[in-house]
């Protein structure tokens, strides 16, 4: 089957962007593919900061188990 589509596409530096859809899609719908794919990328920015904060509360963790006790001389040597 033989199927017209509709492209949209933009460039953002180097990179090209595009969407495609039928034709005759409602904007309604497209609309409400944008928010969808929207939400899904924010999930993921959601998802790399929590890792990011997760390994550098497990850094800090880390640096203050490595810290180092200084024991003070016993006086009178």
């Amino acid at each position: 089957m033989i199927k017209n589509i509709c492209r949209l596409e933009h460039k953002v530096g180097e990179k090209i962007y595009q969407l495609l859809c039928d034709q005759d899609s409602p904007l309604v719908d497209v609309k409400e593919a944008l928010f969808e794919f929207t939400k899904y990328v924010g999930k993921i920015e959601d998802q790399v900061k929590a890792q990011q904060a997760q390994a550098e509360a497990e850094k800090l963790k880390a640096e203050d188990a490595k810290e180092e006790i200084v024991v003070p001389e016993p006086e009178g040597k």
